[in-house]
């Protein structure tokens, strides 16, 4: 089962030392908690679809970081460099993630309901 593709993830996070294999690994991993967390099976739901496009992207940007192509920091002789938009990046893609879950769940919390009402006459008939 899979929310989404290789391109998809891609279009958002593409570091060039993780392969599309790695990647449809990591779609695989990713959609299962998603659904799992959505306590849904149905993987047409566009937004279940864009919170696991988004869990993808978060979970390459954090792997391409492990294998230090996107480094947080790099420590030289002289100092230690602080990158923060990888971690910003990340952040934001999980934010992302949270906020289609929320959205998806939002119906299933609230139940709506038609108005009901009655209209009519009270005709007595009477002169």
């Amino acid at each position: 089962m899979a929310l989404c593709s290789v391109e998809d993830v891609r279009a958002h996070a593409n570091p060039t030392h993780i392969s599309d294999l790695e990647i449809l690994n990591i779609i695989s991993v990713v959609s299962t908690e998603i659904l799992t967390i959505a306590g849904s099976t149905d993987e047409t739901n566009p937004l279940l679809i864009q919170a696991g496009i988004h869990a993808a992207a978060a979970t390459v940007l954090k792997r391409a970081r492990a294998i230090g192509e996107l480094a947080s920091s790099i420590d030289t002789p002289e100092s230690k460099i602080t990158f923060t938009g990888i971690v910003e990046e990340i952040k934001q893609h999980e934010r992302d993630r949270d906020r289609f879950l929320a959205l998806y769940e939002m119906p299933l919390s609230h139940s709506f309901s038609s108005y009901s009402s009655t209209f009519g006459f009270n005709d007595t008939g009477g002169n």
